[in-house]
């Protein structure tokens, strides 16, 4: 938003619209309360009931705790994952004593179907000690997670979704990563080698087509601390003077795709578009939508951290060149979707 006067009738709207997208402080401070009740009983229920989830740990990443959440009249949705410690794809030391022997294949790879089924039936048992909990029927829309939902006092509703994971200690992040996560320039290679230090973590991969024994690659967790990063005066992208908007430029591009989405006459053009292909442009540059355009034209949006992957491969290019050419509608009509 540099360059816009306030007085500007676009600014204003665009204005407007974050001022519409933020969560109030009371709103926030109740529903982490919820979501952390929750999720501290259902964590509780399977360190007692469930062997291999002994060790378990939460993981808090999320629109939510990267503070880009939009807001809704109707359901706020917070992502608790949940990783078994000091795994990977392959048990290599004991694996016979493992308390995931028998998720073990032949080769002593992991079975993603077969330990996602069982964490997903141990999370399900967890609601009959919390009152006032449903559970969502989710294997299609998000196979990966159980999703629950908490009804409040307010009419609203608190979505959590509990996504199983698998958390990979070594000594650097793998080979195919190694041209990506651009950071040096703007945090500085000290705190790129420490942020490529750390863990990452695994999530079970789901294409559509029964069960599958792959894992998907995860940095929700780094992606959260570049994120955080947007706006504190020593470590943020923009140049000494501005204030940095980007985490309000993200905001507003994931409640343009949602209010795409919401349009029946959009929806199934718009069905192999998320969130996270926004946030994706993010890191990678500073215009945002100008550069989400660009890759829309292309077809071809690189995985921050593994630019091999091609985040939009299973989008049409008609599908490309019509969320392309809705986005530039908007930025040349002034954004009417948000009056």
């Amino acid at each position: 938003m540099r360059g816009l006067s306030i007085d500007d009738t676009l600014g204003k709207l665009l204005m407007a619209t974050i001022d519409k997208l933020k969560i109030k402080k009371s709103e926030r401070s109740n529903a982490s309360s919820c979501v952390n009740n929750i999720t501290a009983k259902v964590v509780t229920h399977l360190k007692q009931n469930v062997n291999w989830c002994k060790d378990i740990e939460r993981l808090r990443t999320g629109s939510y705790y990267e503070n880009v959440k939009v807001s809704d009249a109707v359901e706020w949705t917070f992502k608790s994952l949940i990783w078994p410690e000091h795994f990977s794809v392959a048990l290599k030391r004991h694996p016979n004593k493992h308390a995931l022997h028998r998720f073990l294949n032949e080769d002593k790879t992991i079975q993603a179907s077969e330990m996602l089924s069982e964490f997903r039936d141990a999370v399900k048992e967890a609601p009959n000690v919390i009152l006032a909990v449903t559970l969502e029927r989710n294997e299609i829309s998000s196979p990966n997670s159980v999703h629950m939902l908490k009804m409040e006092e307010n009419g609203k509703t608190i979505s959590i979704d509990f996504v199983l994971g698998l958390k990979v200690h070594r000594a650097s992040w793998p080979d195919f990563t190694k041209d990506g996560f651009k950071i040096e320039t703007w945090l500085g290679k000290k705190e790129k080698a420490n942020m490529k230090h750390r863990p990452f973590y695994l999530v079970s991969k789901y294409e559509g087509k029964g069960h599958t024994d792959a894992w998907r690659i995860s940095f929700s967790h780094v992606e959260k601390e570049i994120l955080k990063r947007h706006g504190h005066s020593k470590t943020c992208c923009e140049d000494v003077g501005y204030k940095c908007c980007q985490k309000e430029c993200l905001k507003l591009l994931k409640y343009l795709l949602q209010q795409l989405k919401e349009d029946d006459s959009k929806s199934r053009k718009m069905s192999k578009f998320c969130s996270y292909h926004a946030k994706t442009t993010l890191l990678h540059a500073c215009q945002l939508l100008e550069d989400f355009v660009q890759h829309l034209r292309k077809c071809h949006l690189p995985n921050f951290f593994i630019p091999s992957h091609n985040l939009l491969r299973q989008a049409s290019p008609s599908s490309c060149d019509f969320l392309a050419n809705e986005i530039e509608f908007q930025l040349n009509n002034n954004f009417l979707i948000f009056s």
